[in-house]
């Protein structure tokens, strides 16, 4: 899969899908961190492992899916 940028309110970051189901995060030259879906039920739960905000990668990774579609 190719790269690909998102926005979230005024921030703008690059989303690099990796072959093993991963999502790097990008903010300028930042890697914030690396997010993954999880099922949770009917519905889909984003994760990481890294320090960043339960709410941040959930917003993330509903625009990832977005993208996806």
């Amino acid at each position: 899969m190719e790269s690909f940028e998102i926005q979230l309110l005024e921030d703008r970051f690059k989303i690099e899908p990796l072959d093993n189901g991963l999502y790097r995060i990008i903010e300028g030259k930042n890697k914030l961190g690396v997010i993954f879906p999880e099922p949770d039920g009917d519905q889909v739960k984003w994760a990481t492992q890294d320090d960043l905000e339960d709410d941040f990668v959930q917003q993330i990774g509903e625009l990832i899916t977005e993208n996806n579609m």
